[in-house]
C-alpha cells in the first residue's frame, strides 16, 4: 500500500492549525481572506473568461495524477 508523504502531513497540519486559530482569534483575517477569494477566483466574470485555461489544467494535472497512481499501482 502506498504511504504518503510526512512531509505533506506535517504541511497540512500547520495549516489547519493556523486556520483554526485564525477563527478563534483573529476572524477579521480569515473574513478578508475569504473576501479576496470570493473577488479574485470565484468571481463569475473571471469563471467566466478563463474557464477553458482553468479546465485543461485541471484535466491535465488530474491524467498526471491518475497515472502516477495506475502505474505505481501496477508497478510499470
Amino acid at each position: 500500500m502506498t504511504e504518503i508523504n510526512p512531509y505533506l502531513k506535517i504541511f497540512f497540519g500547520l495549516v489547519f492549525i493556523l486556520l483554526g486559530l485564525g477563527y478563534i482569534y483573529k476572524p477579521e483575517i480569515i473574513v478578508r481572506i475569504n473576501r479576496i477569494i470570493k473577488e479574485t477566483f470565484l468571481n463569475d466574470s473571471y469563471v467566466a473568461l478563463h474557464r477553458k485555461n482553468w479546465g485543461f489544467l485541471l484535466l491535465l494535472v488530474g491524467g498526471v495524477l491518475i497515472y502516477m497512481g495506475v502505474s505505481r499501482g501496477l508497478g510499470w
